[in-house]
């Protein structure tokens, strides 16, 4: 039995990168899904996307796109809202939505924290820490309701397992993901909602395109991470996946090396 059948999903972030993925393959598994992002046409084009796949196998209630901003708090109060209206329940959250700096992107190279402007540290850390905490906060109270619920928050492989230089505003929300991830858990144990975070690497998302230098053994695909999110959700209600990592597995060059090897002898 897929036991996902039916359910409602919120992924914010969802109409780009992991999100976006991760909307698809929630889809895939019969789970009626809410798209949240701030750019309506990409939201537009994802759900579009997921139509042109699915076909007829979808139904009137099965997607929702909603243009909000997880760095607010009305925004997020909304969506739940909105939400509930549609559907009448909310039984997984993902929080996705992410960022690793727009002002850095633009210029292409990293700030020191002596350099960081103060603009650049707050649009980091509101989108992925205060992003993650209010929409985490935002669905608490119907979960607690319903006695049951599946949080997974995106935390990263690079940015919360040490802290990268030129890179302290990242690796501070990242490592916050983390602490908040694993408080909340703690919190809300008892109500039968589970939360877990989970570490992806370098991931082939627009924001890796600008620092492909991170990447020597190459990208995750965004539909791998995608893939162990349903494994996440799909667990027994007794087990949590530990902060699990990701990273790519580099094929090219191993060839190689193995020829290299095998032809000195043993």
């Amino acid at each position: 039995m897929n036991l996902l059948q039916n359910r409602v999903a919120i992924v914010t972030g969802g109409s780009s990168g992991i999100g976006r993925a991760t909307a698809f393959a929630l889809v895939r598994e019969g789970v009626n899904v809410v798209v949240v992002g701030r750019n309506i046409s990409r939201i537009e084009e994802t759900l579009a996307a997921i139509r042109e796949e699915r076909k007829n196998q979808l139904s009137t209630r099965s997607l929702l796109g909603l243009a909000l901003d997880v760095r607010k708090e009305s925004d997020m109060e909304e969506m739940v809202q909105r939400v509930m209206e549609k559907c009448g329940r909310i039984d997984i959250l993902i929080a996705t939505a992410g960022t690793g700096g727009s002002t850095a992107m633009v210029r292409r190279l990293p700030y020191a924290v002596v350099q960081l402007p103060t603009k650049e540290w707050d649009e980091v850390i509101d989108t992925n820490l205060k992003g993650v905490f209010l929409s985490n906060r935002a669905v608490l109270p119907v979960m607690m309701t319903q006695r049951e619920g599946e949080i997974i928050n995106v935390s990263s492989a690079r940015g919360a397992t040490k802290g990268l230089a030129y890179a302290a505003s990242y690796s501070a929300s990242k490592h916050g993901v983390m602490g908040l991830s694993e408080a909340l858990a703690e919190e809300v144990r008892s109500y039968g909602i589970r939360v877990q975070v989970i570490l992806p690497d370098v991931t082939d998302t627009p924001m890796m395109h600008v620092t492909r230098n991170l990447a020597p053994h190459g990208l995750l695909n965004p539909e791998t991470v995608a893939n162990f999110i349903i494994s996440m959700l799909a667990l027994p209600r007794d087990a949590v996946f530990s902060h699990p990592l990701i990273e790519p597995f580099a094929i090219q060059g191993r060839n190689e090396i193995l020829s290299e090897f095998t032809g000195r002898g043993t």
